[in-house]
């Protein structure tokens, strides 16, 4: 499967989703990235959206639909798309479950998946259909969203 975007996440949107998942323990949390895709193939993430995660579970998570139109109606009077969706894994490593796989409905989009399985979080970027996943190009930018310094994809908690 080849990728069709090489993602950059500011910092400071990483250390929010990882602020958000564990405000939300013992529940999984979960929201979208979203920006624009470069001509060569970088795409800058710009927004983040904390969504509200209405199965309220420790295994699973469920967009609530207004969350999520309300996302989309914005982005596009912005023009900027949906460039991935996150949530996290409370007690399990942050790879796909095959639930995960199962629910990936949206494609061309990287699925991040947040482990706060030990005391630091940790973070990895999947290409997620129902039959595969495949680790995502992507790294950390500098402090804001429209920062172009590129940093280590490993973050502190």
């Amino acid at each position: 499967m080849s990728e069709p975007f090489r993602l950059l996440l500011p910092a400071q949107f990483v250390e929010e989703m990882f602020a958000q998942a564990k405000s939300e323990l013992p529940n999984e949390c979960c929201g979208v990235l979203a920006g624009t895709v470069a001509p060569d193939g970088t795409a800058r993430v710009q927004r983040r959206y904390r969504l509200t995660n209405v199965a309220a579970s420790p295994v699973a998570y469920e967009a609530d639909g207004k969350d999520m139109f309300a996302v989309v109606r914005e982005l596009r009077e912005l023009d900027m798309d949906i460039l991935a969706f996150y949530h996290s894994h409370p007690t399990s490593p942050p790879v796909p479950s095959k639930t995960d796989r199962e629910k990936s409905y949206w494609s061309g989009v990287v699925y991040f998946i947040i482990s706060l399985q030990d005391d630091t979080p940790r973070m990895e970027g999947w290409w997620i259909t129902p039959d595969s996943a495949t680790k995502a190009s992507w790294a950390v930018a500098g402090d804001g969203p429209s920062n172009d310094t590129v940093a280590s994809p490993a973050m502190p908690g």
